[in-house]
């Protein structure tokens, strides 16, 4: 692990709990949530305001039992029972403002637009924390943001959604193991 990056212990995955937003483009962090659990062998269990699984070495990976925008409830909930700190998460989420495919790692940012990630960083009253943001877009022109993020992601699109979710998965693993400057050199950047 880079000796300047704090340990990530937590994963926090974004997205809007039940089956009616389970293959909708909001829901990009809770695929890859799925992803980690499944490769992981280990599965969530509902802990108040987020479900969390216990995965190998310590890490808990969590999924928000709240709606997108009002994340920030369960990520301080699921901080203040673990006693750490927002740099010990990584946050995971869609992104309207990266094209389907691609993949950005930050260590720290603004919520460049993405709501459960306002929340987030309005609660804890801070913005540094590592984010992988996982492209969704573009939007259709004539279409509603609310109305897009919702929508089930079109059989033409599955595929490299798929792939995207998957390439998250392996990338927040990274992070955990070698930390953020390391899967950012490896993982940012657009599919090919």
């Amino acid at each position: 692990m880079c000796i300047s990056d704090p340990e990530i212990s937590i994963i926090v995955c974004l997205g809007n709990p039940g089956p009616k937003y389970a293959l909708t483009w909001h829901n990009a962090g809770f695929w890859v949530a799925d992803i980690l659990a499944r490769e992981a062998g280990v599965s969530f269990k509902r802990a108040g305001a987020f479900e969390i699984a216990y995965m190998p070495g310590g890490l808990h990976l969590v999924k928000p039992s709240t709606y997108m925008n009002e994340s920030g409830r369960s990520v301080g909930a699921i901080l203040t029972a673990r006693q750490k700190d927002p740099e010990n998460m990584l946050v995971i989420c869609d992104d309207i403002n990266l094209s389907l495919g691609t993949l950005r790692l930050r260590k720290t940012g603004s919520a460049g637009g993405q709501n459960g990630l306002k929340d987030t960083i309005e609660v804890l009253k801070t913005q540094d924390f590592p984010r992988l943001r996982i492209g969704i877009g573009p939007k259709p022109e004539k279409m509603s943001l609310a109305k897009y993020v919702l929508k089930k992601v079109p059989k033409q699109q599955q595929e490299l959604a798929s792939v995207m979710a998957h390439r998250a998965a392996d990338c927040a693993l990274e992070v955990v193991k070698n930390g953020v400057e390391a899967a950012q050199s490896i993982y940012n950047g657009i599919y090919e």
